[in-house]
This record gives structure tokens, C-alpha cells and sequence, in this order.
């Protein structure tokens, strides 16, 4: 038997379970909402409510609060406030929650007569339930199955409607005071996605919308909304499973997408991180995912590069080669005002648009970034040239000296050598446009680089680089000499 045509409730005029001497505090009390949202599926409420305090000791019931609330994270404070306790309550009021909660009562139980349609009444006790199945018993005898419906007179005492944070404080004197109340939630995450419209061959516009998304179990209605860059450190405890299971209460059924311009975020600094004030309060329901304007930045400048790293290999027994290899696209963005971006950008994934020879927008590629600086370098790589290839290989391979052997033992030599490789690269671009081509060779240890037909540079110990441009529709050859020591062993 289904429980949604078992249950029906009669409530007899009960409106709330809350005891006549707690005070709920609702949405009508609220008088502002902030809520700092991180990317790592967290976020900090702070919930400010004005409450009609008694001199003395009063029971509050703050409604409505995140149903990923962690509850050990709550703060409940106010100028001449003391908080005696506090208390969580996540038992809601569910169809299977006022069955489990209803055994020992009697209930009221309805079959339909399937002749004439009529409702047939009788009177049951609840004397066992689980995950809202009840047995009851009649006075005819034991039913598991129950085929009707159940009317219940009045709801369980312990069963909210709400997720409640119920507090005891002790009030100077009896005043009407704003308390706050701030805790972590789980449930709430946002994230950054870029696009990236190549403008010309310089120059492209960036565009950025912060995702949010909110399973937390509530709504921020009107709430100032802040998120945070950066991933803080979290100690992951363990949680009753129960309780998780129950504050989860219903499955995530479909996000609404909705847009909401705020261009503009202030930006600040926050012991390490970086926050991001969106200018206009807004409101996030539950089970939605909202889109904020983050970022508009016109005419960044940018660098496309074709990025090869070489396959051959110094080794004087083998000449290596590779043929028509295909060097990596990179768009370089350096994230400085001269460029015409500087500014904190928070991680996310950046797509590249531009439109084609017919004014047709297409799509380039895409690739992910870190939380990025200003200042920094970004290196983004978007997929493979098709219209430049690459031949390389080492050409001739050459002794130049040989030390006298040193004995290891009575059986083994090790003999040192120095070799010269000539090596010759040779790129060629199909295209209709010059294009920008890094290559990056490494080398044996020690091993020096001469006879460059284009110069290069030590980038960093045992890689060498190469940048020049090859034309439109043309080749350029690269050469270049290897001088390197090699040391083998040689055993009777």
C-alpha cells in the first residue's frame, strides 16, 4: 500500500506544534540575509531575525534554516544575549515521519466499499511502523496490510514543518532585539564558466557568469550574496546516517535556470582568498540554478601559439625521427591592466569562440583554469594544429673523442665519450595566416647547443627553446648542433 493514499490528515485546527511558550521566529522576522557561498559545495548564513524577548529565560525557534545545516557549527548571538543551549531539530513533518511518530495512538481508518462506493469507517492502533508501513490493530485482529486510508486527530508534538534551529536564552530585559544566527551549510556551491570571443588576431572579449547552485534545502530570499575563491580546509567528520538521510528529504528533481544581471562584483582580498560582493541582492531558491554576470572585458590581448615538444632523442647508437607531427594550440593570456585584464579571475572553464570567413560563430575549444592572480600567466591549451605539420630527425651522428677506459673490477670498463648530433627540423604551415611556433627540446645532462640557424635560449636546465614565426602557405627549416657526453659500460 502506497502512503500517499494512505494518509490523510485531520488537524482539528492545529496550526503549529511549537509548545505556547516558544516563540517562533519566521520569515517575518527576518531582517537581513547574508550568505557566503564557496566553490567546494559550502556556504556560510548569517540570518538576522528580530525577536519579542521576555526578561529572563526564553525558548526560541528559529524556522526555516539550510536542511544541510551543520549543526555544530551554529552561532546564535545578540548584544546582552545569553544562549543557555541549543538545539537542532530535523525530524519534519512527512507522511512517514507521522506514522512512525503515531505508535501506540489510535487512528481513525477509512476503506471504500467497492459496491456502492461508501466509506466504511473503523478504529485502528498503530502498534508498529517502519519507513511509514504500519501494523495496526483492530478489534478483529492484526493487520499488516492495511488496503485504506488513516485520519489522523492530531499531529505528532516532536514534528516540525521546518528545519528549526530551538534555542534557550536568557534576555537582560524584555525587549524587541535582532539576533543573528550563522552556520555552515552544505548543499551550496558555485562555479565560474568563461567565454572567451577571439575579436581578431590580437584581441578577444572575455565574458564571465558565476553558476550557483543550491540543493541546501531552503530559500535565500532578497539575500546580499558574497563567494569565495579558493578552496578552505575543511575536517570531515563523520555524520549519523540517519540524520543525513532525513535532512536530504526530497531527490533534486531539475534545476531552473534563471539569469540575473550584476555586473560589477566588488572585489576584495580575504587572508589569502578572494571574495566576490555581487552589487544587487538577489534571490537563490531552492532546487535552482542561478546565472550572475561576474565579468565583461573587452579587447584582452592574447598570443596563439603552435607548441611542439620534440620527440628525438641524443643517443649515438640511433638517429631519431618523427614525421608530420602536429604542434598544440595555446592561447596565452597575460593577466595584467596593460593587457587590458587585470583582475582576480576565480577557477572555471574558459570556451573560445570566433566566427568563421561567412560571419558564422564556431567553437574552438575549451579548457579549464585555476584560480588565477593578477599578474599571472595563463597558457591555455585548446586542441592540435591541422594545417601545420612537423618533420624532424637527427641527420649524422659523430664521434668527437673517447677517454682512455677506467676499470670498475676485473671484468667491467666504463668508457666516456663525447658525440655531436646534427639535427634539422622542418615546419610547415598550410595556412592562410603567419603563425607563432615554439618549439622545446630536452637534452642529455651536460650536453651544449651550437650552430643554431635560428637562435634559441636556455629555458631551464637540460631544455632548450626555440620561438620564431613560420609564414603563410611556407616552411621554415631549423638546425641546430648537440655536442654531449655519453658513458657506457663494456664488460668481458
Amino acid at each position: 500500500m502506497r502512503l500517499a493514499s494512505l494518509l490523510m490528515l485531520s488537524l482539528l485546527g492545529v496550526s503549529s506544534v511549537a509548545t505556547a511558550a516558544e516563540k517562533a521566529v519566521g520569515e517575518s522576522n527576518k531582517q537581513s540575509l547574508d550568505i557566503s557561498i564557496y566553490n567546494q559545495n559550502l556556504a556560510l548564513v548569517k540570518d538576522v531575525r528580530r525577536v519579542a524577548l521576555q526578561q529572563g529565560v526564553n525558548d526560541i525557534a528559529f524556522e526555516g534554516v539550510a536542511s544541510n545545516i551543520k549543526p555544530e557549527t551554529a552561532l546564535l548571538y545578540a548584544d546582552g544575549l545569553k544562549v543557555l543551549e541549543q538545539n537542532y531539530d530535523y525530524d519534519l513533518l512527512t507522511a512517514n515521519n507521522i506514522v512512525d511518530k503515531s505508535v501506540g495512538s489510535m487512528v481513525k481508518t477509512v476503506v471504500m466499499n467497492p459496491t456502492t462506493g461508501e466509506n466504511i469507517y473503523n478504529k485502528a492502533k498503530i502498534v508498529s511502523a517502519a519507513y511509514g508501513m504500519p501494523i495496526l490493530e483492530f478489534d478483529y485482529g492484526i493487520e499488516a496490510h492495511f488496503p485504506g486510508r488513516l485520519v489522523f486527530e492530531k499531529l505528532p508534538a516532536s514534528l516540525r514543518n521546518k528545519p528549526t534551529l530551538v534555542a534557550k536564552v536568557v534576555s537582560d530585559t524584555a525587549v524587541d532585539k535582532d539576533i543573528s544566527l550563522a552556520y555552515l551549510t552544505n548543499g551550496i556551491s558555485w562555479k565560474t564558466d568563461y567565454v572567451a570571443k577571439v575579436a581578431d588576431d590580437n584581441g578577444l572579449n572575455l565574458t564571465g557568469w558565476v553558476t550557483i547552485n543550491n540543493e541546501s534545502g531552503i530559500d535565500y530570499d532578497n539575500a546580499k550574496v558574497q563567494l569565495v575563491a579558493g578552496n578552505v580546509n575543511e575536517v570531515q567528520a563523520s555524520r549519523p546516517v540517519m540524520a543525513r538521510m532525513t535532512m536530504k528529504m526530497a531527490a533534486f528533481d531539475g534545476a531552473v535556470a534563471e539569469n540575473a544581471t550584476a555586473s560589477g562584483a566588488i572585489q576584495q582580498d580575504l587572508s589569502g582568498y578572494h571574495l566576490y560582493t555581487l552589487p544587487n541582492q538577489t534571490t537563490i531558491k531552492d532546487k535552482q540554478t542561478k546565472q550572475i554576470s561576474l565579468l565583461e572585458k573587452n579587447g584582452v590581448k592574447y598570443k596563439k601559439e603552435a607548441t611542439l615538444y620534440s620527440q628525438l632523442y641524443f643517443s649515438p647508437t640511433s638517429a631519431s625521427s618523427f614525421e608530420q607531427v602536429h604542434p598544440e594550440m595555446y592561447y596565452v593570456i597575460n593577466n595584467t591592466e596593460e593587457d587590458r585584464l587585470g583582475t582576480q579571475l576565480p577557477a572555471g572553464i574558459v570556451r573560445f569562440y570566433e566566427n568563421d570567413d561567412n560571419g558564422n560563430l564556431q567553437f574552438i575549444g575549451e579548457n579549464s583554469i585555476n584560480h588565477v592572480a593578477k599578474g599571472e600567466v595563463m597558457r591555455l591549451r585548446l586542441g592540435s594544429f591541422a594545417n601545420i605539420f612537423v618533420d624532424g630527425k637527427v641527420k649524422r651522428i659523430k664521434k668527437l673523442s673517447e677517454a682512455e677506459p677506467v676499470s670498475e673490477n676485473n671484468r667491467c670498463k666504463n668508457i666516456k665519450s663525447v658525440y655531436g648530433y646534427d639535427v634539422e627540423l622542418t615546419i610547415t604551415n598550410s595556412g592562410n595566416k603567419a603563425q607563432e611556433f615554439v618549439y622545446t627540446q630536452n637534452l642529455p645532462q651536460d650536453a651544449v647547443v651550437s650552430g643554431e640557424s635560428i637562435k634559441g635560449r636556455l629555458k631551464s636546465a637540460g631544455v632548450y627553446e626555440w620561438r620564431f614565426d613560420v609564414p603563410a602557405d611556407g616552411k621554415q627549416v631549423l638546425t641546430f648542433y648537440v655536442k654531449a657526453p655519453n658513458s657506457r659500460r663494456v664488460c668481458d
